[in-house]
Order: C-alpha cells, then sequence, then structure tokens
C-alpha cells in the first residue's frame, strides 16, 4: 500500500475529527448563551414587578404591611398603580415543583394583585427555584427583624435556573439576583 495515500487518511481523518469537535463546542457555547439570555429576560421579567411592587408598600391610604412570614410569604396594601390601594401577595410555594419543566428544583413563586390600572387581582405564577424575603429594622440591611411593624427594608433573594439541562449531566444554567429595597413610605 502508497504509505503517501494511508498519511492522507490519517491526516485528512483527524482534520475531520477536529472540525466535527470545534463545531460542537461551538453549538453547546451558543446554547449556553441562549439559556443564559433566556434566563436573564425572565429574571428581569420578575425583578420589574418586585421593585414596582416593594417599592410602593406604604404608598396610599390604609397602606402597610399585613403580614410577613420569612422567609417565603409577604401581604401587604400599596398603591402599585396609582389608581388606588390593592392588596399585594408574594408567596413562594416551597412544595410546589413545577411540572412543566424538566428541571427538578422548579418550584412556584406566586404574586396575587393588581396586574395593571384597570384594578382587580390576579394570581400570576413565575418559575423559580428559590425566593427569600429578609425584613430589617433599618435601611441599611444590617439588623434582622420579623415584626410587619419595624420593617425598614427589605432583602428579596431570587434563584432562577433554565427549565432544561443544558448537559447530559443534568446541569442547569442559573441566575441569582438580589435587591435590598428600602421603600420611601415605610420611613415615616
Amino acid at each position: 500500500m502508497n504509505t503517501g495515500i494511508l498519511t492522507s487518511f490519517i491526516i485528512g481523518g483527524l482534520l475531520l475529527l477536529s472540525m466535527i469537535h470545534l463545531n460542537n463546542q461551538a453549538l453547546q457555547n451558543s446554547t449556553d448563551v441562549t439559556l443564559d439570555l433566556h434566563n436573564k429576560t425572565q429574571i428581569e421579567t420578575i425583578r420589574k414587578i418586585i421593585k414596582q411592587d416593594f417599592n410602593r408598600i406604604g404608598f396610599g391610604k390604609n397602606s402597610k404591611i399585613k403580614s410577613f412570614n420569612p422567609p417565603h410569604f409577604i401581604n401587604f396594601s400599596a398603591d402599585v398603580y396609582g389608581d388606588g390601594t390593592s392588596e399585594v401577595i408574594w408567596h413562594f410555594k416551597k412544595s410546589v415543583q413545577v411540572k412543566e419543566t424538566s428541571n427538578p428544583d422548579d418550584r412556584v413563586l406566586q404574586r396575587n394583585g393588581p396586574v395593571d390600572k384597570t384594578g382587580g387581582s390576579k394570581p400570576t405564577k413565575f418559575r423559580v427555584v428559590d425566593f427569600s424575603i429578609t425584613g430589617f429594622s433599618d435601611t441599611e440591611g444590617e439588623n434582622e427583624t420579623t415584626d410587619k411593624e419595624k420593617i425598614k427594608s427589605l432583602r428579596i433573594n431570587i434563584v432562577y435556573e433554565s427549565p432544561e439541562s443544558i448537559s447530559s449531566s443534568g446541569d442547569y444554567s442559573k441566575t441569582v439576583w438580589q435587591k435590598l429595597i428600602v421603600p420611601n413610605n415605610l420611613q415615616l
């Protein structure tokens, strides 16, 4: 057999294998970037609603925190959309698994309250891995309290993971958001 032809086949085979490997890496990176963008879009939606709601605590007639059961429940009144005081409830249902995704850690975060200026209350469900609320009796987030009358600031933590695995080993793309919210009207 001709050694030139054999060498050409070996070199061609190695080049083909390296091109296939490079293509697979590019596809995996593309998938990772797409899932990361999706995660950030989902967490941004939740973040906007939380900031809208929590910054308005204490705004409006008879607005106040009605019930606070950290780390997964808060019920308050607020003039969220400037059309009158409404009741808003945020509740992380740690024991309720989301069945629509393959992620076994997905749980239900439910918000009950107005969704726009037309009034009325509607439940809105989000899919998150973890959600927690911590109350503080100061604006710096240093003195933790569970007394709803003493709350001056709230720290919100959300962990969101992709709904589908990014690898065959069952890894999920993760995004974490944390914010200390200091509602102006709780400072009075």
